[in-house]
């Protein structure tokens, strides 16, 4: 087990920022964890950092409380927290420089190299900063992230601000880093279809409280019918799985059914023409992460 949250509660006055979240994440596994702004993924994320002190709970990491040993817990511990603050007028190395430096330890040229050659910034990184693209800032903030030579990597929004192809480059490098460096990821991100693609599992907080934690399996597709009731009709789709629903804007009647696994309406489409049915419309529609998350907090 790479980390685990027990019991985890904190309040800010009145307002109950986390309430008794509890969750383990195993080694080598991308998790997510979801909410609106407000949920309490920040105050989660700060509690495991050391930077906030949990009213109740604890957080180990690699087996170390960081509540009563957070040097050792968080020694092989990498994050990106909120936005990366760099020095504007410094170059990308001399703030890489400075950051490690004030770390106390030493740390061989070696091993900055590689993290900037891991986030693809060799050909900048001598650049000041103040002239880098926020894609370039994100990348020089997870090359800070890995130069300690994480086991565990806690990322905040990774990919914020990155245009296409930017999400798409954060996305395979967390992806390499799991895969090739058996590093444990878990992030935090309001884009749900990037979490679909990387993510394990997932956790969703809202209010506080965590209201799903488990693995995000993409549901059976749900194929909507859409007809003008006639003659058997209702019997023949009730017949396939499908249920009535309320009719859209006039446009017939509305079925619906999850079908998992493959399936061929047009023998449904055959059978219902025979019965004098008009098929106004077939559609396929696969249920996704945000359709899910959002049945989720809206119960």
């Amino acid at each position: 087990m790479m980390v685990r949250l027990q019991n985890l509660s904190k309040r800010f006055g009145r307002r109950m920022a986390v309430e008794d979240i509890s969750l383990a994440i195993e080694e080598r596994e991308i998790f997510g964890l979801l909410g609106h702004n407000g949920a309490g993924k920040s105050t989660t994320f700060g509690m495991m950092l050391g930077m906030v002190a949990p009213d109740r709970g604890e957080v180990s990491i690699g087996g170390h409380s960081v509540q009563s040993a957070r040097p050792r817990a968080l020694e092989r511990t990498g994050a990106i927290f909120e936005t990366p603050a760099f020095y504007e007028y410094l170059s990308g190395w001399d703030n890489l420089r400075f950051f490690v430096s004030l770390s106390g330890q030493h740390v061989p040229r070696a091993r900055l190299e590689e993290a900037v050659a891991w986030v693809g910034l060799e050909g900048r990184i001598r650049d000041r900063v103040g002239d880098y693209s926020h894609g370039m800032r994100q990348r020089l903030g997870l090359a800070q992230a890995l130069v300690p030579e994480p086991s565990f990597l806690l990322l905040d929004e990774p990919t914020d601000g990155l245009d296409p192809l930017g999400i798409l480059e954060m996305r395979e490098m967390i992806c390499r880093l799991r895969d090739e460096r058996g590093i444990t990821v878990m992030l935090s991100s309001h884009l749900l279809s990037e979490v679909e693609r990387l993510c394990d599992r997932v956790a969703i907080l809202h209010q506080g409280r965590m209201l799903f934690e488990g693995v995000w399996q993409s549901p059976p597709v749900l194929w909507r019918f859409v007809v003008e009731p006639a003659g058997q009709g209702s019997a023949i789709l009730q017949e396939c799985g499908l249920t009535e629903r309320s009719p859209q804007d006039g446009r017939g009647s509305l079925w619906e059914a999850e079908i998992a696994g493959e399936f061929d309406p047009a023998p449904v489409v055959e059978r219902l023409v025979k019965a004098g049915v008009a098929v106004r419309e077939v559609t396929p529609e696969r249920v996704t992460l945000e359709d899910f998350y959002r049945e989720t907090v809206t119960g």
